[in-house]
């Protein structure tokens, strides 16, 4: 009797994945408790042990995307039986946990098919041809009664790259050719997801305000000085984001969530931190952020940082966020409008400190100002109260020394 292995539930959120890495191969033997494959979910890989023993026969590839409780294998009495699985086994298990082939009308059919007869795609199969732009109904089928496959569109994919390029409308009217193709990568999926669901189920509005940051670069310089007895480089950020958590343990409607029908406010002020990466970027949460000394902010913020670039985040670290920060000025930016990360209700987002003109007792002095862009959901925070906590943080900022009880 075969034992399924199947894509476990991970978090309370999580509905799908990506299969990132198998870490045996076809016809090895398992153990209860061995690491057996490694999924990408949420931005974050995580290794799944068996919680069975047999022979492995891998039904889906690596790179496949599965929902919670799809079958990705089996594992067999012998090595014989996991090695003599069909090819059509594993790809019914792959990508969906729905049934092995959808039918779809095939008006033009191959001479091998009737015409007006239907086709049978196996999911995995119907989601390659949809990245690579290829419509099933033009292809022959080579599985179980003529099933389209995974093969069958590999194939196609490969023939079409050794065919010369059919002139398109575009290239007609003297448009570029396409310069490259690629499939998007798990953690790309995972953000364009994320990002058309959080402006979807939300009714974000963008507001913005200057803030003099003198005292804060005063502050800072204070903070490099003590760099060789702390041991660590405070940033912007870690002053920003000490100040942001303040804010909210002050406006705890800030810190609220709408779940459901009902406006949940968390106990726990957990500051989200947006991570650039090569392809994309991640936001582990800094917890308890407004009872943390700027020397612990900064020290967990370096942690963080480094092991999201080398995937090392374990999944905790990147759950249970109240509110979230961007630096965009890191990278050049004045002011953006940040996406919510749902279901948190508000992020900040913060651009470059420069130099401007600006007026302080009637006369025009040069003053390092930096740019807050603050995006709320409308549903929750009303503009009214969206600008206090700007207030609140404004002024913490051009005072920073008054919220700082330790700077161990």
């Amino acid at each position: 009797m075969t034992h399924e292995i199947a894509i476990p539930k991970l978090g309370l959120t999580m509905t799908d994945c990506t299969l990132v890495d198998w870490h045996k191969s076809d016809g090895d033997r398992v153990e209860p408790g061995e690491v057996l494959f490694a999924i990408e979910t949420d931005k974050i890989t995580s290794e799944v042990e068996a919680d069975g023993a047999g022979y492995l026969r891998r039904y889906a590839e690596v790179e496949s995307t599965h929902t919670v409780g799809s079958v990705i294998g089996g594992l067999y009495a012998t090595q014989e039986a996991a090695l003599s699985a069909g090819i059509d086994q594993q790809e019914a298990a792959a990508d969906t946990p729905a049934p092995v082939v959808e039918e779809i009308e095939r008006p033009f059919a191959p001479a091998a098919v009737d015409k007006g007869s239907r086709q049978r795609v196996s999911p995995l199969a119907r989601r390659i041809a949809r990245e690579a732009g290829i419509d099933p109904r033009d292809l022959t089928g080579t599985g179980a009664r003529g099933a389209i496959l995974r093969r069958d569109v590999d194939a196609e994919i490969e023939r079409r790259g050794k065919a010369p390029a059919e002139t398109t409308g575009a290239a007609a009217a003297g448009a570029t050719g396409e310069a490259s193709r690629r499939p998007l990568s798990g953690l790309r999926r995972s953000i364009a997801r994320n990002m058309m669901q959080s402006l979807q189920s939300t009714a974000q509005m963008t507001a913005f305000a200057r803030v003099d940051m003198a005292e804060v670069v005063a502050l800072r310089k204070a903070c490099l000085a003590r760099e060789a007895d702390t041991g660590v480089r405070i940033s912007f950020t870690d002053i920003v984001l000490k100040a942001c958590a303040i804010a909210l343990a002050r406006m705890p409607e800030i810190n609220a969530s709408i779940i459901g029908e009902e406006i949940v406010s968390w106990a726990d002020v957990n500051v989200g931190l947006a991570v650039a990466l090569d392809d994309g970027l991640l936001v582990p949460v800094i917890h308890n952020a407004d009872r943390k000394s700027l020397v612990e902010i900064a020290r967990e913020r370096i942690d963080l940082a480094a092991r999201a670039r080398s995937g090392q985040l374990e999944r905790h670290e990147m759950q249970g966020g109240t509110f979230s920060l961007s630096n965009f000025g890191s990278y050049g930016g004045d002011f953006e409008t940040p996406l919510l990360n749902p279901p948190q209700s508000a992020i900040l987002g913060i651009g470059a400190i420069g130099d401007e003109a600006v007026v302080r007792d009637g006369q025009i002095v040069i003053r390092p100002m930096m740019m807050l862009s603050m995006t709320f959901d409308h549903r929750l925070i009303d503009g009214a109260v969206a600008g206090r906590y700007r207030n609140v943080l404004r002024s913490l900022l051009e005072s920073p020394y008054t919220m700082l009880a330790d700077l161990r």
